[in-house]
């Protein structure tokens, strides 16, 4: 499972482990079963209510089956975060390869260069008819797969093209478990510039405070963030790094509102 690592702009660099083919593959599998399922409901018990003329039933088809069928995958990841219901059962996503969520124009990108996509409608007909021919169909994927098993960041096709990864989620705490901290209720912040940092950088400054031992090496590191942090944010300050970075920290906490119970309470 290979490794990502972003820097962010302050320096700060964050670790993200790729998919595995394992659960890529389950994910595409629960999908399908989604679809499947859809595509049975479907048929029977919406289209007997639709009457028996041909223009309505190939209207039918095309609006309540081939068209959101094929938009499924489009749809969820770009309302769900990069995930699909498959994609979010298994606990991996889709994020841009510098770390953001990806723009709706790389979600597009993705989808369009899927060529199973483009086949999606027939499997739940193929699964309920005829499922010996999924077999056939499988040698869509090919492509994409030798591409993922070749490609150091295990990207298909569409993800090489768009500039996303496919992570798992689960590879790190939840960034609301390691970001957030309990603050008080009449707490007086003192640097509001803290909103523009990320929550990427936040996590970074956190996991600064997370390190088993603090070395030289480590208080060194710290200063230079907490220079570059002042540098880019146009803050003056005597406070000390690690004091400076802690109240940042809190700042961070006050103004987004998401407090933390705080680990062994």
């Amino acid at each position: 499972m290979p490794a990502i690592t972003i820097s962010t702009p302050f320096n700060i660099d964050l670790e993200f482990k790729t998919a595995t083919m394992g659960k890529r593959i389950l994910a595409w599998l629960i999908d399908v079963l989604i679809i499947t399922l859809y595509y049975y409901l479907m048929l029977r018990f919406i289209y007997p209510l639709l009457g028996k003329k041909e223009s309505i039933d190939t209207a039918a088809e095309l609006f309540m089956i081939i068209i959101p069928v094929l938009l499924y995958q489009l749809t969820f990841e770009l309302f769900m975060n990069g995930q699909t219901l498959g994609k979010k059962a298994v606990g991996i996503k889709v994020i841009d390869k510098e770390g953001r969520e990806p723009t709706w124009g790389q979600y597009l990108i993705r989808w369009l260069l899927c060529i199973g996509n483009l086949f999606n409608y027939i499997i739940p007909y193929i699964l309920l008819r005829m499922p010996a021919a999924l077999i056939f169909f499988m040698v869509l994927y090919v492509p994409d797969f030798l591409c993922a098993v070749i490609s150091a960041k295990a990207q298909r096709i569409g993800d090489l093209a768009a500039g996303t990864v496919v992570i798992d989620n689960n590879y790190k705490s939840n960034i609301s478990e390691t970001i957030y901290l309990d603050i008080e209720q009449e707490y007086k912040p003192m640097f509001p510039e803290v909103m523009r940092l990320t929550d990427r950088d936040i996590n970074g400054i956190r996991n600064l405070f997370n390190a088993k031992k603090i070395s030289a090496e480590t208080e060194n590191y710290v200063s230079q963030v907490a220079f570059k942090i002042k540098e880019v944010l146009s803050l003056e300050s005597d406070m000390e790094p690690f004091d400076f970075l802690e109240q940042l920290l809190r700042d961070y906490n006050y103004y987004t509102g998401k407090p933390q119970t705080p680990k062994g309470a």
